[in-house]
């Protein structure tokens, strides 16, 4: 008698920290797919600044031309519209003059 109650004890042990295993990787999983979302939005966002900011000019400085750059390849990292691609276009076919410093 005591065996069973000591194996139905351990199954139900068993089976509610499985319980609790699967719950926890569900949350972890929604949790990385809304941090992957925010940093979608914040690299989008961050990206269509920066172009804005050196659309309108005609020439842009080496720091200006590398920090476009590096937002481009983190923009392009994450898969976003092609919309970025032809601002990223335009700014590349500006004159780069050195930093003024």
């Amino acid at each position: 008698m005591y065996d069973i109650v000591v194996n139905s004890f351990l199954g139900a042990c068993g089976a509610g920290v499985l319980t609790l295993l699967v719950l926890l990787i569900k949350w972890f999983v929604k949790k990385i797919r809304a941090d992957d979302l925010t940093i979608k939005a914040l690299t989008h966002d961050a990206y269509y600044r920066n172009c804005h900011s050196l659309i309108n000019k005609e020439v842009i400085t080496e720091d200006e031309s590398d920090n476009h750059d590096y937002m481009w390849q983190a923009y392009k990292a994450q898969k976003l519209n092609g919309t970025g691609k032809k601002l990223h276009e335009q700014i590349i076919q500006k004159p780069v003059v050195p930093n003024t410093d």
